[in-house]
């Protein structure tokens, strides 16, 4: 493990970047979830450095927020710090072998990115709407790719010691939808392979998988992909599929007729509704298969 050096000239004034009562639902992908007590935007490291320089935040828990695609945050929101990088690790840089990706940057927004300067690799990321940043944290990937195939090294931040690392992927143990999780830490960046390829070839590509994504999965709805990791050799979405009745298909929120492993919901409606639903899908694979579905959401609280 590397320790990355930054130069800071910027302090963070007070309640700048805040947001109070921070209202999650209005972002997410699923249009609800609770409020976020205090959220910091945050926009470089200097920002960065001066929050956790304060010694009120030692004892407070932690948070970090991307596109809010995955992560469902319940009714009684979240009281401790929360976290959004914006700014700066919203970037993309080039170098001669690798590229800088800001946990910021979406992954969407990568994906064309580099269709634009011919680089392959990263079509499969146009059909996954979250954010680099929770990219790595989960190791998300489809099409039998994940991010961790194309990530060279992570470039986080410590809040205990208040310093920048850098670790290469072959030390760190990345698996299915399990990423770079360690405690006490936020993702500023990753490094990426860089290979170039032709732009039609890379284009042509994505148009395939944005076919596939409106063929098998709902769309225009409040949806935040699938609900559960597929158990090893199984596919979550057939133990659902065989294990609960019609009513699941209907309501104000609803498994999607299109992928059984995704459900679709209305807007503004409970958190803990949609938490109690997941949990009893889950008690009804476990009745039916004995086997405990593993959630792929992230639920907060």
């Amino acid at each position: 493990m590397s320790q990355i050096k930054f130069v800071s000239f910027m302090t963070l004034e007070n309640n700048k970047n805040l947001v109070s009562n921070y209202q999650s639902s209005k972002y997410s992908w699923l249009k609800s979830g609770g409020k976020i007590n205090k959220l910091y935007k945050i926009y470089n490291f200097s920002e960065l450095s001066s929050l956790f320089n304060r010694k009120q935040l030692k004892t407070k828990s932690l948070l970090v927020i991307g596109n809010l695609s995955n992560t469902l945050i319940k009714d009684e929101g979240f009281k401790g710090l929360g976290i959004k990088l914006l700014g700066d690790f919203a970037n993309v840089q080039i170098y001669h072998d690798y590229m800088l990706v800001g946990a910021a940057v979406l992954d969407n927004y990568l994906s064309k990115f580099c269709y634009q300067k011919s680089i392959t690799g990263y079509e499969f990321l146009y059909t996954i709407p979250g954010s680099i940043g929770g990219n790595i944290f989960m190791n998300a990937g489809c099409y039998n790719q994940e991010i961790k195939d194309k990530l060279i090294s992570v470039i986080f931040f410590d809040t205990n010691d208040k310093k920048i690392y850098e670790e290469n992927i072959n030390d760190l143990e990345f698996d299915y939808r399990k990423g770079f999780q360690r405690k006490n830490t936020i993702i500023l960046y990753g490094k990426f392979k860089v290979t170039h390829g032709n732009q039609n070839y890379i284009k042509n590509l994505m148009q395939e998988y944005a076919n596939i994504r409106n063929q098998t999965q709902p769309q225009k709805v409040n949806c935040c992909g699938s609900i559960f990791k597929n158990p090893f050799n199984q596919s979550a979405w057939k133990l659902i599929r065989t294990s609960i009745d019609e009513s699941f298909y209907h309501g104000p929120i609803k498994l999607s007729k299109k992928h059984s492993n995704f459900f679709e919901n209305e807007p503004n409606i409970s958190a803990n509704s949609i938490d109690l639903f997941i949990s009893n899908i889950q008690k009804r694979v476990s009745d039916k298969h004995k086997i405990m579905l593993e959630k792929e959401l992230r639920i907060i609280g």
